[in-house]
């Protein structure tokens, strides 16, 4: 089912017909109907609904995140070995692939919307259609520095800081630079994965407690079913 997130709403969508809605976060219809709710119930469905609203578009972010930290750290290579022309065609092919993931997301201001899909489905993606493109453009890079360092070999040493360098230390240069930043923005990116990871399985109890509350919800699970089956043996 599709999800859309608005700063009134949020609306749990199939072929196009809402079948649940949460107004304000604490109104709840399920298809057309509103559900009178206990204050237990409504403290339930506005915990639920803020945390949509935060952790869902956080996966937007840190996928981004990690596409742009490994596609940083290799422009910056090409552009130190090859040249600025050369890096040109690989942020094409990133462009590419960032609107091959944001096709599967749409965000605009305050509003959200995840197309329809399960997340295993989002995560196939990733390691799949996903990660096969990635490696082509790896490839291809491959390709392309070796064969600038292969014309750099034919050519006098180069200058930097009006210095004369080799080849082997220009790259040795690069690479320490590169390994660098990778090792910070890597670490900050995996605590902030670890921190989201830690939050959405607390935002899939929750909604497994809605469920049990409110049982014509298990009709329109929105997060991974997990915590539901464990919970129903």
């Amino acid at each position: 089912m599709g999800l859309l997130i608005s700063p009134d709403h949020i609306r749990v969508l199939k072929k196009g017909r809402t079948q649940f809605q949460i107004n304000n976060n604490e109104q709840l219809f399920i298809r057309g109907d509103e559900i009178e709710l206990t204050p237990e119930q409504t403290a339930l469905v506005k915990e639920f609904s803020l945390g949509l609203r935060k952790e869902l578009p956080e996966i937007v972010d840190i996928a981004m995140d990690s596409m742009e930290l490994g596609f940083g750290a290799l422009n910056k290579v090409i552009k130190g070995i090859a040249g600025t022309d050369a890096a040109q065609g690989i942020e094409e092919h990133f462009a590419v692939l960032q609107r091959s993931l944001m096709g599967r997301f749409a965000r605009s201001g305050d509003n959200f919307y995840l197309a329809p899909q399960g997340l295993n489905e989002l995560n196939d993606f990733f390691e799949g259609e996903l990660s096969n493109q990635v490696k082509s453009i790896v490839t291809n890079s491959l390709s392309i520095m070796l064969d600038a360092m292969d014309e750099a070999f034919k050519k006098s040493d180069t200058e930097i800081e009006g210095k004369t360098v080799g080849l082997g230390i220009r790259v040795d240069l690069i690479s320490a630079e590169v390994e660098r930043s990778l090792k910070y923005n890597a670490d900050r990116l995996e605590q902030k994965a670890d921190a989201f990871c830690q939050r959405f399985e607390t935002l899939d109890a929750i909604e497994a407690r809605l469920q049990t509350q409110l049982p014509r919800l298990r009709n329109y699970d929105i997060l991974s079913n997990e915590t539901n089956i464990n919970e129903s043996h």
